[in-house]
């Protein structure tokens, strides 16, 4: 089971080496980054409004596991989903 967020929400990402997230702010708690399990891109419209995002799917210290973007176009980061 996941949360899959209608909006993504806007984040504060601390990032290492290739702009990997090593932890973030969410609803004012910081996250700190255990591992990453996947990361891939995306890139696509760019006959339209283009997207360029790179994801990356983390397990945090804490446990949970989540998705989370850079927006390669403006740097700003997301949070997409949650798993249960």
């Amino acid at each position: 089971m996941s949360k899959l967020f209608k909006e993504s929400i806007r984040l504060e990402v601390e990032e290492g080496v290739q702009h990997a997230p090593t932890a973030f702010l969410y609803k004012g708690r910081r996250e700190g980054v255990g591992e990453t399990l996947k990361q891939w891109r995306v890139v696509q419209g760019w006959w339209r409004r283009p997207v360029e995002r790179e994801y990356f799917q983390v397990r945090t210290e804490s446990g949970a596991v989540c998705d989370l973007y850079r927006n390669l176009l403006t740097g700003v980061w997301y949070l997409q989903r949650v798993y249960d």
